[in-house]
């Protein structure tokens, strides 16, 4: 399912490294999405091969921006990610799924299927209706 709105609660798991790079311009940043690196900018997933996980949004951005849903102008800014593991909203996930590959999908959650992409995630634990990922553990996969 696309993610279309701020997911309000997220668990992380342990400590997080944050981050602030530059965010891709003319585009709306969901808070809890997940972004990737892409020609030197945190944006949102493509269905390509080798991009590296940037982290998830937390909806704070340069000059004291706070916005869960932030339409971002044609001028790109800096935005804060967190990185580290983190409980992801993923359908029907099971004791089966730890272990196995994830990929970011095209709209900033998970998907099974890695189409064009060659990097992932290895599942490290689930509960209902989530999977738990270290987004700093990106692979080739």
């Amino acid at each position: 399912m696309a993610l279309s709105a701020a997911r309000k609660t997220l668990e992380f798991v342990g400590e997080q490294d944050e981050i602030s790079p530059l965010f891709t311009a003319s585009i709306t940043y969901y808070r809890g999405s997940v972004l990737v690196f892409t020609s030197g900018y945190a944006a949102k997933p493509t269905d390509v091969a080798a991009l590296p996980c940037a982290g998830v949004v937390t909806g704070v951005y340069e000059g004291g921006i706070r916005d869960d849903a932030y339409a971002m102008g044609s001028t790109a800014l800096r935005g804060r990610l967190k990185r580290g593991k983190v409980w992801l909203p993923f359908s029907g996930a099971a004791q089966t799924d730890v272990g196995l590959p994830f990929y970011l999908a095209d709209d900033g959650t998970l998907t099974k299927t890695a189409g064009s992409k060659t990097l992932g995630f290895y599942a490290l634990d689930f509960k209902a209706g989530f999977i738990l990922l270290d987004l700093r553990a990106c692979q080739k996969i």
